[in-house]
């Protein structure tokens, strides 16, 4: 992997950090373990001193926990947000070699994942999320910013004990300009959904697929 700041890679370190003059900034990781049985993500939109948080896990035979604050208060030093009733922090602990994320919540399980691009109502549970994210590609550039591919190697503290996720992963930091994803040209095999709605209403299809990952924009 290239080293950060070298002129061949496109990216300095300093990137990672925060882009204050941008109206908005978003980092968004996900991650599973090598058969997509499970799998997990986490979203933060910064906007001036406001920001969006969501976080998610999926289980095959389970339902979708989810976790969202909209528009929240609280945003401290660097990435760490402390609205009422919840944490969640998000540190660069090496440029684009290793992140450390968490949080302290309650979110609600879903039966229905369809839920979430609406009220959201279901059975609400605490959760901690405790994740490493570790870069093993060097960036590549999308629209306002860059994505990676990584492992995540994560341990989920939920009301009936630990979860533990170590497998192929991906991130995005974008400036500028807002997260919203596009559909794939193909998913393939069988998917767990963990949609998600945005601050403005609109709602976005995530899924875990036998291939990874996908997103896009819901049209219901």
């Amino acid at each position: 992997m290239t080293v950060p700041g070298d002129p061949a890679h496109g990216w300095s370190s300093v990137d990672e950090d925060r882009h204050r003059d941008e109206a908005v900034e978003a980092w968004w990781f996900w991650g599973s373990n090598a058969d997509r049985t499970c799998g997990l993500y986490v979203g933060l939109e910064i906007t001036g001193r406001r920001f969006d948080y969501w976080a998610g896990l999926v289980r095959a035979g389970h339902p979708y926990l989810h976790v969202v604050e909209l528009d929240g208060t609280g945003l401290r030093t660097g990435l760490e947000i402390k609205p009422p009733e919840m944490w969640a922090g998000h540190v660069c602990d090496d440029p684009f070699r290793q992140w450390s994320l968490g949080n302290e919540a309650h979110g609600v399980l879903l039966d229905d994942p369809e839920e979430a691009l609406g009220r959201a109502y279901g059975h609400l549970v605490p959760v901690t999320f405790d994740v490493e994210w570790y870069g093993t590609e060097e960036p590549s550039s999308v629209k306002g910013g860059y994505a990676q591919v990584g492992e995540i190697d994560a341990d989920i503290e939920l009301e009936e004990g630990s979860l533990r996720i170590i497998g192929p992963a991906h991130r995005v930091h974008v400036w500028g300009t807002p997260w919203i994803p596009t559909a794939p040209s193909t998913t393939t095999g069988w998917g767990l959904r963990a949609p998600y709605r945005r601050r403005d209403g609109t709602g976005i299809d995530q899924v875990l697929t036998a291939s990874g990952w996908a997103a896009w924009e819901s049209r219901r």
